[in-house]
């Protein structure tokens, strides 16, 4: 078999909201819910741009006495030419192997910012487009890698495929004959 590749989709930058709400451990489980508000941002990549809608949110579930979470992003973008995108983020950060980080004391906050060199911060990103200029989204295998830079997120994503060389298709059913 040979090996797929990944291809960039976009950058996405967003600022997000200084105050995170912890709700807690549920019957003390070891997760803490952490939610800190998605203000605004911007989607550029050779195929999109687009703008992001206040109301999204990672409702991250934080490991108690950490600095590693599982992500849960979702928010909505809007497309330079008018149409909506609904993106879900769903992915990891934790400190990097060997890293001075993950040897810092895992009880104070983590950093606003962090860098490659100190964390392992990915995600899986999932795009529902619907119908129109965007349906290639539909259906991606995608993935980003993140960076924070104080109350700006910076993640660029990028999709899997055996075709790099090649642009994805819209997802579209075809009438049987």
């Amino acid at each position: 078999m040979r090996q797929p590749q990944f291809r960039f989709l976009y950058r996405m930058q967003c600022q997000v909201a200084k105050e995170e709400f912890d709700v807690g451990a549920p019957h003390k489980t070891g997760w803490i819910r952490s939610i800190v508000n998605i203000l605004s941002g911007q989607i550029r990549g050779p195929n999109i741009e687009a703008e992001i809608l206040p109301g999204g949110a990672d409702w991250a579930q934080v490991v108690e006495g950490t600095h590693s979470m599982k992500l849960d992003a979702r928010y909505v973008a809007k497309t330079n030419d008018g149409h909506y995108l609904y993106i879900e983020s769903a992915g990891l950060y934790r400190p990097g192997p060997g890293t001075a980080y993950a040897q810092s004391d895992q009880t104070q906050a983590p950093p606003r910012t962090v860098t490659q060199d100190d964390v392992e911060f990915f995600t899986r990103v999932r795009i529902e487009a619907g119908q129109g200029p965007y349906n290639w989204l539909n259906g991606l295998v995608s993935f980003g890698v993140l960076v924070c830079e104080g109350e700006t997120i910076v993640l660029d994503a990028y999709h899997l495929t055996n075709f790099a060389d090649k642009s994805p298709e819209d997802v579209v059913a075809k009438a049987s004959r």
